[in-house]
């Protein structure tokens, strides 16, 4: 993973997110609700046709399960193939940040319990509330979608191959906020958890790499 990519994606998310919390999240919220093109059917049908390929539908953390499980079956079997070897640690890495990711944005709601923006519309409220056991904070399904293609487009070698991986969860993001489920700031946190965690997970398997070349060279060297 190209962590220059990461830290630039998580720069970008952060100042998204604290621009939503000090300035942008209300006056968005209100511009759809005020405007026609809130809960659009491009991204209705769009957004449930990704959840039901990606298997939202039938669990949050599926799609996780399948590539940590894939990649550790892969990587067992790959050995000395280095080609098979890159594609397993991408598929097992990009299944540990996708799942820590989940892990740490329904921490985030539990703790946050932020309210959305239909809920916030129709109270009257004059600011969105806080520790209400809402669930607005960090998303869900930026959470979900970050997790996976952010990884990915960080492994991807061209810069069209980064677009085209990143453009899913772009999609995702601004359906949820047209829909009225999540505020900007929400969506923002959930793509910087995502970087943060691949960074992490990223500089893990680096080391464990390293680890295990420094391993098998002293055994050579034994031999």
């Amino acid at each position: 993973m190209s962590r220059r990519f990461l830290l630039a994606s998580a720069l970008i998310a952060g100042i998204c997110m604290i621009a939503g919390l000090l300035v942008l999240d209300i006056p968005i919220v209100r511009w759809i609700h005020a405007s026609s093109i809130g809960n659009a059917p491009l991204f209705e049908h769009g957004l449930d046709a990704l959840d039901a390929l990606f298997g939202i539908h039938v669990s949050f953390w599926l799609a996780a399960s399948v590539m940590i499980l894939g990649g550790a079956i892969l990587l067992a079997l790959a050995r000395n193939r280095i080609r098979l070897r890159k594609h397993a640690l991408a598929l097992l890495g990009t299944g540990l940040v996708q799942a820590a990711s989940i892990g740490l944005m329904m921490l985030g709601k539990t703790a946050f319990g932020r309210v959305r923006p239909t809920a916030w519309m129709e109270s009257g409220d004059m600011f969105p509330a806080w520790f209400v056991d809402g669930g607005s904070f960090p998303s869900g399904h930026g959470a979900f979608y970050f997790g996976l293609f952010l990884p990915l487009a960080a492994a991807a070698p061209r810069a069209w191959q980064r677009a085209l991986l990143l453009a899913f969860p772009l999609f995702v993001i601004a359906a949820r906020i047209d829909m009225g489920k999540h505020f900007l700031s929400d969506v923002a946190a959930s793509a910087l958890i995502a970087a943060c965690m691949a960074l992490l997970v990223g500089a893990a398997l680096r080391h464990w790499q390293v680890d295990e070349r420094d391993s098998e060279a002293t055994g050579a060297s034994r031999c």
